[in-house]
């Protein structure tokens, strides 16, 4: 018979030995310290478009699920991964994107790639753009479809190929179009009208990817359907990374029930994949609360740092006004290296690869017009330096 009194005795005097031995000479408890901006070290290469990361309810809001959930989840999500928070942060960004479900992912180029994979097959023709990201082609290659590419931005050229392989095909394949929001790699918005009446006139299923339209687009941050007041059952998916304007890690794909429930059996990334901490969980839970009017403030930094860029600097500005990052390119990558060197040794820190020099904004800059101007004074005397 079971002794409940004697079990919980038993509990009580249970005092194991550590399996550490305390460094005795080091009481106090370590303290990591933190890397302070300040108006003479501006950081742009970090990608914090809301500036979310330095939100003290989103710390204090992670701080009390680390205490109640730890740091992991042992496991992916249908092995003892799943919490009563990815289920809620899932319902709140089906509802934030007028969707009726979403599904989390641990990584977002995880999201990008698998949510491909989990519906196009070897038989299928998916259309991309010419300039695709990374994440989608590593979908493509484990899908094995049918790869037809377009023009950079280019619905014309699009229903040319779509035409084209209709010519070619004798039979019937199921087709789909994965276009961005606003590309990677050149920071160009996406016309998705004139993509989507195309899609439909051809009956292509269209997937879009929003990491960086996602909270920055539209005037509730819901992204490119909001931006130009679109339906969203005209889009079949809509899959974005959370590692941009809501300040977390992980991603997500967000469509109808039917959808979203086939990536829960095969999406290779939900199923074998860890599941996102808890308190990251709680990030984007906390960042959907507090977007509020932070798009459209955004939208005017953006706009208006472009502008600066393009009259004031005599930059090429490739990028979209309104994009959340600002790609420009200067006659020569040696004359790149020079603007970013001087940039860097004055405080003004960006990312100089091979397709230009990158300035991620932050809202920050919106709410200090002292930290703006000293970003604007470097940016001109460096492009003064080379003109």
């Amino acid at each position: 018979m079971f002794d409940q009194v004697l079990f919980e005795q038993r509990l009580n005097d249970f005092k194991p030995e550590p399996l550490i031995t305390p460094n005795e000479a080091t009481d106090d408890p370590l303290e990591i310290p933190m890397v302070q901006e300040n108006p003479n070290n501006i950081d742009l290469a970090k990608v914090n478009y809301l500036n979310l990361l330095d939100n003290e309810e989103i710390k204090q809001a992670s701080e009390s699920i680390i205490r109640e959930y730890g740091v992991g989840t042992c496991g992916p999500r249908a092995f003892y991964g799943t919490t009563d928070v990815h289920l809620e942060l899932e319902q709140a960004l089906a509802k934030f994107l007028h969707m009726e479900e979403s599904i989390l992912y641990s990584y977002g180029f995880v999201a990008i790639s698998s949510s491909i994979a989990a519906y196009c097959k070897k038989n299928d023709v998916i259309f991309i753009d010419e300039n695709a990201n990374f994440p989608i082609h590593q979908g493509l290659t484990a899908a094995r479809s049918k790869v037809v590419t377009f023009a950079h931005n280019d619905p014309q050229d699009f229903k040319r190929k779509v035409q084209d392989v209709l010519t070619k095909e004798k039979r019937k394949t199921k087709k789909y179009l994965i276009i961005e929001g606003v590309s990677w790699s050149t920071g160009k918005l996406c016309p998705l009208p004139e993509f989507l009446e195309v899609a439909e006139e051809f009956q292509v299923r269209v997937f879009l990817e929003e990491s960086y339209t996602l909270g920055v687009f539209g005037a509730t941050g819901r992204g490119l359907t909001e931006y130009f007041d679109i339906d969203v059952s005209r889009v079949d998916m809509i899959i974005a990374t959370l590692e941009g304007a809501l300040g977390s890690i992980g991603g997500f794909c967000a469509g109808t029930m039917s959808i979203i429930e086939h990536q829960r059996l095969s999406g290779s990334g939900y199923i074998f994949s860890a599941s996102l901490p808890t308190y990251l969980v709680k990030v984007v839970l906390k960042g959907l609360q507090l977007i509020g009017d932070k798009p459209v403030k955004f939208a005017e930094l953006a706009k208006t740092f472009h502008d600066f860029l393009q009259v004031e600097c005599g930059f090429n500005v490739v990028s979209h006004p309104e994009a959340p990052f600002k790609l420009v390119r200067v006659e020569s990558k040696i004359r790149e290296g020079e603007v970013y060197q001087y940039c860097k040794e004055r405080g003004v820190h960006f990312i100089h690869n091979e397709n230009g020099l990158v300035i991620n904004l932050n809202l920050k800059l919106f709410d200090d017009k002292e930290r703006l101007g000293r970003v604007y004074e470097v940016l001109k005397e460096a492009s003064d330096l080379i003109n």
